[in-house]
């Protein structure tokens, strides 16, 4: 598994808005802003069950992680690589992302809304900046 560069550990640390893409089932790309969280030297963040971006996963595990630092745009990082799905049942790990971005409590989920987490594995990753 490639790791994120030390030049952007600080980066992807942060409490800052990514973008997830994943592939629909007609293949094109699917976009979504998302919080996540850099823990275990991973790229992680949470997903509903019932939400497309789960489905696209599940379907098919490539996926993108684009990161732009908002101060200083030539800091970027590009993550390509494939989804790890694991069941939240306790959503102890949305909690430590919402946590992150100071959102307290736990999410507005339903009573039977399933979680995951989703770790990303390197398989290319585009750095500029932040040198």
């Amino acid at each position: 598994m490639q790791p994120i560069p030390e030049s952007h550990i600080s980066l992807v640390s942060q409490p800052l808005g990514c973008v997830i893409t994943t592939l629909a089932p007609d293949g094109l790309p699917q976009s979504t802003a998302m919080w996540f969280l850099y823990e275990d030297n991973s790229i992680k963040f949470s997903l509903l069950e019932h939400r497309k971006k789960y489905r696209n996963l599940r379907a098919n595990p490539a996926c993108t992680f684009f990161l732009m630092n908002p101060h200083n745009m030539g800091d970027v990082i590009e993550v390509r690589g494939t989804a790890q799905l694991e069941a939240d049942p306790d959503k102890s790990f949305v909690g430590r992302v919402r946590a992150q971005y100071g959102a307290s409590g736990p999410p507005t989920d339903g009573p039977d809304d399933n979680r995951w987490i989703v770790t990303i594995e390197p398989k290319r990753i585009n750095a500029f900046g932040t040198r």
